[in-house]
């Protein structure tokens, strides 16, 4: 297992150079520049002192050397729309309502993920099957954006029981975080339903209950324990994928969070912001994926790495 985790950590490191050498050619290959001016342009002796005062004048192998030394020391630059704070300072500010909207409809979707799939494979070819097969279909086919749509609508154009924007007041987290809870939801009841009916058919719940143990008891202390662990792969991208911000929920809610800034910075070529936006999702990711894999070894430990037995 050793071998493994360290294996695994030389494989982000990799991914971080890569996807930090994509990420900054692709920014820079967007026409125009953070000091353009947009509809207002800038005079021109002002926007060159400002590409030299930031280090943009000088050629890009440079440029990507500068900030990937400061990357290294936990120095992530000063974002352009915002240059009174350094950027792990916005980011600091803007991840409260993402972690808060994001993290809280992961731990309402999942569980009523599970219980959907649950009954699903329990009650398998039931109107329960056939309600939580359509509930799950629906959650991962229609895009995040049309349900937040569909949300306002109803709960607060026609009931007018709900504020449809914003962020503060716990009466405005409620739509937001029914948008964000759709996904897991979706997923877990699809992904608990599959593994379920897996484990059922298995022959080891025939001997089980040809010993004579209760349904219940087969399901909660044995069905259960070898279906959930597909459920911990699934589990911690994505709640890193949701508690760092959905672009369209924000963008739909108007919630000063990272998935706001993550449009923002790409609309002003915010490269400092952009830049440190990704590489943190890279480095979470990966990591996720990780702490998966081994929390997936734990659960069974006849699985094998790399064809030999850690």
């Amino acid at each position: 297992m050793t071998g493994y985790i360290l294996r695994r950590l030389l494989s982000v490191m990799v991914t971080f150079f890569v996807v930090s050498v994509i990420i900054f050619l692709m920014m820079h290959s967007i026409p125009g520049g953070p000091f353009d001016g947009g509809d207002m342009p800038v005079p021109e002796a002002v926007r060159q002192k400002l590409n030299a005062q930031y280090g943009l004048d000088q050629p890009l192998y440079v440029q990507y050397g500068r900030y990937m030394w400061g990357v290294l020391q936990f120095d992530f630059g000063v974002p352009f729309q915002s240059p009174g704070e350094t950027v792990l300072e916005l980011l600091g500010r803007a991840w409260v309502p993402s972690l808060v909207l994001g993290g809280l409809g992961v731990l309402i979707g999942v569980p009523l993920g599970i219980l959907l799939g649950m009954a699903a494979a329990l009650k398998r070819n039931s109107w329960i099957d056939y309600l939580a097969s359509t509930v799950a279909t629906l959650g991962l086919t229609i895009p995040v954006f049309v349900t937040s749509m569909l949300l306002i609508l109803v709960f607060s154009v026609w009931l007018g029981w709900l504020p449809s924007s914003g962020w503060g007041e716990p009466e405005r987290w409620i739509l937001p975080i029914a948008a964000y809870a759709t996904i897991p939801m979706a997923t877990y009841a699809r992904y608990m339903r599959s593994a379920m009916l897996d484990t059922l058919n298995k022959p080891f719940v025939t001997v089980l209950r040809a010993k004579g143990l209760s349904e219940r008891q087969i399901v909660f202390q044995h069905v259960m324990r070898n279906s959930s662990i597909p459920l911990v792969t699934v589990f911690l991208p994505m709640f890193i994928g949701t508690a760092t911000g959905s672009i369209f929920v924000e963008a739909m809610f108007r919630v000063p969070g990272l998935g706001s800034y993550f449009v923002s910075s790409i609309r002003t070529r915010d490269y400092p912001l952009e830049m440190a936006l990704m590489l943190m999702l890279t480095v979470m990711f990966c990591l996720a994926y990780l702490i998966s894999d081994i929390l997936y070894a734990w659960l069974n430990p006849r699985i094998r790495h790399g064809g030999k037995q850690e």
